[in-house]
C-alpha cells in the first residue's frame, strides 16, 4: 500500500510538473481566485499524501470545479486538475472514473497542442501506463505507440535540422 501510493505519487509529481512548466511558465501575477484554486490544489496534494484519499479526492474535484469556472472547461490549466482527481481515483481503485477523466485530459490536450508535442507524449504514455496497471494491454499499445510516433517524429525533425545546419557549414 505505501509502494503503490508512493508510486502514485511520484507519477502525480511528474504531471505536475511537467503541466506546471507548459503552462505556468510565463504566468503573470495570479488573480486571488486563481491563488484560491492553486490552494484547493494543494490542500488536495497534501490530503493524498497524509493518506486521505476521500478527503483528496473531494477537495480535487472541488478544484477542478474551481479551476473550469476560472479558466474554462477546455483550457490546459485544468488538465492538471483533472490529472490530479483521475491519479486520486485511480490510488482509490475507481479505474472507470479514472480512465474516464484521463480520456478528458487526452482530448483537452489533443485539440490544444499541436500533434507532435512532447508534451503529448508523455502523456500518452503515462496514459499507457494506467492501461498497462488496469489490465489493458490492447488499449496500452495503442497509446504507447502513438507516443513512440510523436517521439520519432521530434528525432526525425531534430536529425533534419542537425543535417541542413551541418552541410551549410
Amino acid at each position: 500500500m505505501i509502494g503503490e501510493r508512493a508510486d502514485v505519487m511520484k507519477k502525480i509529481s511528474a504531471i505536475t510538473v511537467m503541466i506546471s512548466m507548459v503552462f505556468f511558465a510565463a504566468a503573470p501575477a495570479w488573480p486571488s481566485d486563481e491563488k484560491e484554486w492553486l490552494a484547493l490544489t494543494d490542500k488536495a496534494i497534501n490530503y493524498f499524501q497524509a493518506g486521505k484519499k476521500k478527503e483528496a479526492i473531494a477537495t480535487a474535484r472541488r478544484a477542478l470545479k474551481m479551476g473550469e469556472e476560472i479558466f474554462g472547461a477546455e483550457d490546459l490549466k485544468v488538465v492538471g486538475s483533472i490529472d490530479d482527481l483521475a491519479s486520486y481515483l485511480k490510488a482509490d481503485g475507481k479505474y472507470v472514473e479514472a480512465e474516464a477523466l484521463y480520456k478528458r485530459a487526452l482530448s483537452i490536450l489533443e485539440k490544444r497542442l499541436p500533434p507532435d508535442d512532447r508534451y503529448l507524449a508523455i502523456f500518452l504514455n503515462y496514459l499507457a501506463n494506467f492501461y498497462d496497471n488496469i489490465k489493458k494491454p490492447g488499449e496500452a499499445a495503442a497509446m504507447r505507440a502513438r507516443a513512440n510516433a510523436i517521439r520519432s517524429g521530434a528525432n526525425k525533425s531534430a536529425d533534419s535540422s542537425r543535417d541542413k545546419t551541418e552541410t551549410s557549414k
